[in-house]
């Protein structure tokens, strides 16, 4: 027979400072459709000598998008004589707060007209040509070196490779390779952290790191870019259960039966598994909201169910919490996975490094890895 939780023990869990927020982010969205919305294009790793431009054929500027209803977008294009080409869009975002760190979300679109599997000098030409994304407190500049070289002043890393200012987020191959020469926009997302300067200034810089000795040619548009102070970092729900699928150090698994998530998503693999595992369940319409922020309730569900719905609950009073969630909430709090000083707000977003204490006590409690559960 269950108990019943001691009035002294509710009253300790309650008095417990909440170690879930619903942070209020700020960002900015760019369509392109008036204008370069203040982009600046930037070229590094060719010679600085007379002519460079014209002989690796650069071009740059805000154009239609070869893509139907897409409208205008930021175009580039360069041949890779020096079979080691970057180039791509720097922007200045303003209004931060000096020292404070900050985490960055960034998605957009490229548009590229490169098929998958093809083969060309020195490397693919959808392949080998590889998509970053950075956001760095240091204003992006090519310059030039003592061998008369332009060299980007930030760490990018090395063609496949990336650097402490920018990641590898990808590579030029179009999902449909039935339709050779024609474009289609491919989407691209990532994470950064940076810390703003004096100025309260940093810089969102996107491009392509290519190993292909020939001509590239992208167009970015849908570009979006949301920041938050990391002390009030969130988690989407498909980061939330990319985290789960790494602890519980899953095998391969099938893609989930979500309309909302698609074999692009780097999810896939780990939304497969904790669909099919019982884990997450969707939001109605066949849908999954991966983007959606993860809520303290949604939280809680996800690791009870993962930790195979444990019964010895003690039976607590928890106004304000959804009935779906009243189980799973409990069954947190006694397990000290979150803390409380009330009853409402459990709807709002948790905190990211509230989420991965709680996943580490979870995967504590209950074992690290399927087989050993």
């Amino acid at each position: 027979m269950k108990r019943i939780l001691s009035a002294a023990l509710a009253l300790a869990l309650l008095a417990m400072p909440w170690n879930g927020a619903s942070a209020a982010e700020s960002g900015m969205n760019f369509d392109f459709e008036e204008d370069d919305s203040g982009f600046l294009p930037i070229f590094a790793d060719l010679p600085a000598v007379e002519g460079t431009e014209e002989f690796y054929e650069l071009e740059y500027g805000h154009r239609d998008v070869p893509v139907e209803g897409a409208g205008k977008g930021l175009f580039l294009s360069g041949n890779n004589h020096s079979d080691d080409l970057f180039m791509g869009y720097y922007k200045e975002l303003d209004g931060l707060t000096p020292g404070e760190r900050y985490v960055f979300r960034v998605t957009f679109q490229l548009a590229t007209d490169v098929e998958s599997g093809m083969i060309g000098i020195g490397g693919s030409p959808g392949s080998s040509v590889c998509v970053k994304g950075g956001v760095t407190a240091q204003k992006p500049a090519a310059a030039e070196t003592e061998e008369r070289y332009y060299r980007l002043n930030l760490d990018k890393g090395n063609q496949s490779t990336g650097g402490a200012d920018m990641a590898v987020i990808g590579d030029m191959e179009k999902y449909d390779s039935q339709r050779p020469g024609v474009y289609e926009f491919k989407s691209f997302d990532f994470t950064a952290e940076a810390v703003p300067g004096k100025d309260g200034r940093v810089y969102l810089i996107l491009g392509t790191d290519s190993g292909f000795e020939g001509t590239s040619s992208w167009y970015v548009d849908h570009i979006s870019v949301q920041w938050v102070e990391k002390r009030n970092e969130t988690i989407t729900r498909a980061e939330a259960v990319q985290l789960l699928y790494d602890a519980a150090s899953a095998g391969p698994a099938d893609g989930p039966a979500f309309r909302d998530v698609d074999l692009s998503s780097p999810y896939w693999y780990a939304l497969g598994w904790a669909q099919s595992s019982g884990y997450i369940s969707g939001r109605g319409g066949g849908c999954f909201a991966p983007n959606d922020r993860l809520t303290v309730e949604q939280a809680m569900s996800i690791l009870y169910r993962y930790a195979d719905s444990p019964e010895d609950i003690l039976p607590m009073d928890l106004p304000g919490v959804s009935s779906w969630a009243e189980r799973s909430m409990a069954w947190g709090l006694q397990r000290e996975l979150i803390q409380e000083d009330g009853l409402t707000g459990h709807g709002g977003a948790i905190v990211k490094s509230a989420y991965v204490e709680a996943l580490e006590k979870t995967v504590s409690l209950y074992g690290g890895t399927e087989a050993s559960r």
